[in-house]
C-alpha cells in the first residue's frame, strides 16, 4: 500500500510541475498573464492567500521538528511521499485557482528577444531538473524510502551543486522571471516565490543543513555561492 501511495504522490507532483510550466507559458485556460479579471483587490487577496497556502506548508513540512512529530502519525517510509503529495496538490491549486491580473507592465515584441527569453526559461527548467537528478531523484521523490531504503543520501557536491548551493531555487527563479510579457499577476507570482525561495533557503534550509552535516557543510558554504555561480571558484 505504501508503494502505491508513493507512486501516486510522484504522479501528483510531476503533474503539478507540468501544470506550472503550462501556467507560466499561458497554455492553461486561465494563464498567468491572461483571463477575465475580477475586481483588482479581490484578485490580489485571492492570489496572495494562494501563495501563502503553498509556501507555508511547503516550508513547515520540510523542517526536522515537524518531521519528528509528523512521523508519529505517518510511517517513515512514506513521510517524503506525503510531502510530495501535499506540495503537488497545493501547487496545482495555486495554478488552477489563480485570479488573472493582466495589467501589462512590459512586453518585448522583437522575435529574437522573445525567443531568447523562452530559451532562458527552458534553461532554468533544465537546471532545476539537473539539480534533482544530481541528488538522487528517486530519494527526492520518496520512492526509495517507500521501497525499503530510508537512509538519506550522503552529502556530496555533484552536478550544479559544485557551482551554487541552491540550484533548484536558482533554476526556478530564472524560469519565473524569463518572460517577454510581464503582467501584474506574473510580477506578483514571481516576486513572492522568489522572496520565499531565497529566504527559506538561507534562513531555514541552511540552518538545518549546518545542524545535520556540521563542518562539512560550513566549509562548502564558505566556498560555493548560494544562487549565482561565481566567475572564479574559490579554493
Amino acid at each position: 500500500m505504501k508503494q502505491i501511495f508513493a507512486v501516486s504522490s510522484v504522479l501528483v507532483g510531476l503533474a503539478s510541475q507540468v501544470l506550472l510550466v503550462a501556467f507560466l507559458l499561458d497554455f492553461t485556460p486561465v494563464g498567468i498573464n491572461r483571463g477575465e479579471p475580477p475586481m483588482p483587490w479581490l484578485a490580489i487577496v485571492n492570489n496572495v492567500a494562494l501563495l501563502a497556502l503553498f509556501a507555508l506548508p511547503h516550508s513547515l513540512m520540510a523542517r526536522p521538528a515537524f518531521k519528528r512529530r509528523w512521523r508519529l502519525l505517518v510511517p517513515d517510509a512514506i513521510e517524503r511521499s506525503a510531502y510530495i503529495f501535499v506540495s503537488g496538490a497545493l501547487l496545482a491549486l495555486l495554478c488552477l485557482a489563480w485570479q488573472p491580473m493582466p495589467t501589462l507592465l512590459w512586453q518585448l515584441d522583437h522575435e529574437l528577444a522573445r525567443g531568447a527569453l523562452r530559451l532562458l526559461f527552458a534553461a532554468g527548467l533544465l537546471v532545476l531538473a539537473w539539480s534533482i537528478f544530481s541528488i538522487d531523484a528517486l530519494h527526492f521523490h520518496g520512492l526509495k524510502q517507500a521501497f525499503g531504503r530510508c537512509d538519506d543520501p550522503p552529502f556530496a557536491m555533484r552536478g550544479p551543486y559544485r557551482y551554487v548551493r541552491h540550484p533548484i531555487q536558482s533554476g526556478l527563479i530564472v524560469a519565473l522571471w524569463a518572460t517577454p510579457d510581464m503582467t501584474a499577476g506574473h510580477m506578483l507570482f514571481a516576486s513572492v516565490l522568489t522572496f520565499y525561495s531565497v529566504t527559506a533557503s538561507l534562513m531555514l534550509e541552511e540552518r538545518d543543513l549546518r545542524s545535520a552535516i556540521g563542518d562539512s557543510y560550513r566549509e562548502y558554504r564558505s566556498r560555493v555561492p548560494a544562487f549565482i555561480p561565481a566567475l572564479r571558484r574559490r579554493g
